[in-house]
């Protein structure tokens, strides 16, 4: 058994050793009295971790009967953004299912707009609000330069996308099933370059990152032998994102080793 306040003064003496801003969540979902929050409450551009929000209004949408997984949604030439594995495919049309899995597993931005165009921005924000989100919005569809630049960013916090995985993990939103499907799907993320960077290569995490410049986040849902716990590190103003990617991954080790 961990000692969490152990844990907590050597996270506290890493983060004050580092000149990059840092947000971070740690929840024991075992032994919810054992948390760490650090800049919990900090707002910052969310990136990619927004998707993990568009994600669940999808399957919120599902539930209510007014899609189907299994239903093919068009890809139109117009939707198709640079950096996307969809832009570089021929096919013209996907499942829901599918467009899900890429938005995570891959960050695929295209995906991405394709369900924001889907289920509309207002529904996303209402969606946030409902589940107690009120610090996350989302003002403008993946790479929208134009939107950035008249600062129109996604917004969110550290706490609020810990909310968001907690909620997921037991089952507070949507149904189990639905739940279920996001964890497998977030299971599969392929991005291995934060929170699972020092880790052994059979641990396993359900989890979302998001990049800008200079801005690294990564939060997740880890199940480590008997222990189950939620950590997010958030970093802005690094000076360059392997610099960020590198502080998350040292983040993720040293909760690691005070749990393993």
């Amino acid at each position: 058994m961990y000692e969490i306040d152990t844990l907590k003064e050597n996270i506290q003496r890493f983060i004050a050793s580092r000149e990059e801003c840092i947000s971070l969540v740690f929840l024991d979902l075992k032994n919810t009295s054992n948390y760490i929050y650090v800049n919990e409450n900090e707002s910052f551009p969310s990136a990619s971790t927004i998707k993990v929000l568009i994600m669940a209004e999808v399957l919120n949408e599902v539930m209510e009967g007014m899609h189907d997984l299994h239903e093919k949604i068009e890809i139109r030439d117009s939707d198709k953004v640079d950096y996307s594995i969809i832009t570089c495919l021929e096919n013209n049309a996907y499942t829901l299912l599918d467009i899900l899995t890429l938005m995570i597993i891959s960050s695929d931005n295209t995906a991405a707009n394709v369900l924001i165009d889907l289920v509309g921005i207002r529904n996303i924000n209402s969606y946030a609000d409902q589940i107690g989100l009120g610090n996350t919005k989302l003002r403008r569809k993946m790479m929208d330069a134009k939107a950035a630049e008249e600062g129109r960013e996604n917004m969110t916090t550290a706490y609020d996308m810990l909310s968001l995985f907690e909620k997921i993990c037991n089952y507070k939103i949507l149904n189990s099933s639905l739940c279920n499907l996001m964890i497998k799907i977030l299971s599969r993320n392929t991005d291995y370059e934060m929170l699972l960077r020092y880790l052994p290569s059979d641990i396993k995490c359900a989890h979302k990152t998001g990049d800008l410049n200079n801005l690294n986040h990564d939060i997740g849902i880890f199940s480590i032998k008997n222990e189950k716990y939620i950590l997010g590190v958030f970093v802005r103003n690094s000076k360059f994102n392997y610099i960020s990617k590198d502080v998350i991954g040292k983040l993720s080790k040293l909760v690691y080793m005070n749990i393993e």
